[in-house]
């Protein structure tokens, strides 16, 4: 074993922790200056600041208490190593979040559709950022929220309910309540908004929680059964269908 891989393993959280960080960084950065119009350096500072002050203490709360949980980021870990195996795994990972993502982006597409009729008329329409934009955003939210949600939220949440209980090991009896808890958090993030658009009624409310805690569900699941790249993967592409294809059309 090199140096390297040695460092590695006995510090596993670290290299990843940056990774992921600078990762958030590049997506919010590049998500702000298109859609912005305020002076690039006028976000820089602010962006950096919140990205530290969320980004780093979820990646670090993730990768420190997800290996004994059987979360984390086992997978990134093992890419970083070069482990044997890993890239098959990312192919695997990818192919199954991807699949169930689109065919879940295309449900929450028609239940869009559904739901326009009750939107306020100067609602943004569907597509309205634009393909770069949306695929932008939808890069953005696969990595930011996935690192907020799964990798910090429902990790330490595991976490804490297996001391109170007493538990080495969490159950799926365990897990499903806590997927779901962390899935209506990551609704409830859409709130702010969908109120500054000017789209929030009773309706478009109700359809925001539900859609959100259906597709959070799923990344969850992704994050529990198979990894954090999977969730970010799943929820990538349920964006694409949402904020991309919808502007191709």
């Amino acid at each position: 074993m090199n140096t390297y891989q040695d460092k590695q393993l006995r510090h596993p959280g670290r290299l990843p922790a940056l990774l992921l960080t600078l990762l958030a960084a590049c997506t919010q950065l590049s998500t702000l200056a298109y859609s912005s119009d305020a002076d690039f350096s006028s976000i820089l500072g602010p962006t950096l600041l919140a990205i530290l002050l969320t980004i780093v203490p979820s990646a670090l709360i993730g990768l420190t208490l997800g290996p004994e949980l059987g979360l984390g980021a086992p997978l990134l870990i093992d890419l970083i190593l070069g482990k044997a195996g890993s890239a098959r795994e990312l192919i695997r990972h990818t192919r199954i979040a991807a699949g169930t993502g689109l065919a879940v982006g295309v449900l929450m597409l028609l239940l869009s559709l559904l739901i326009r009729a009750n939107a306020p008329t100067d609602s943004p329409e569907l597509g309205f950022r634009g393909i770069t934009g949306g695929l932008l955003v939808s890069l953005n939210a696969a990595v930011v929220e996935e690192i907020w949600t799964r990798l910090g939220l429902m990790t330490l949440l595991v976490w804490s309910a297996l001391r109170l209980l007493g538990k080495e090991h969490p159950s799926p009896q365990l897990l499903w309540p806590i997927i779901v808890l962390s899935a209506i958090a990551f609704a409830l993030l859409h709130l702010p908004q969908l109120a500054s658009t000017g789209a929030a009624t009773a309706t478009t409310v109700s359809a925001t929680l539900v859609g959100n805690t259906v597709v959070g569900t799923l990344f969850g699941w992704l994050y529990w059964r198979y990894s954090l790249i999977a969730a970010m993967i799943g929820h990538l592409s349920v964006d694409l269908v949402l904020h991309v294809f919808t502007a191709m059309i």
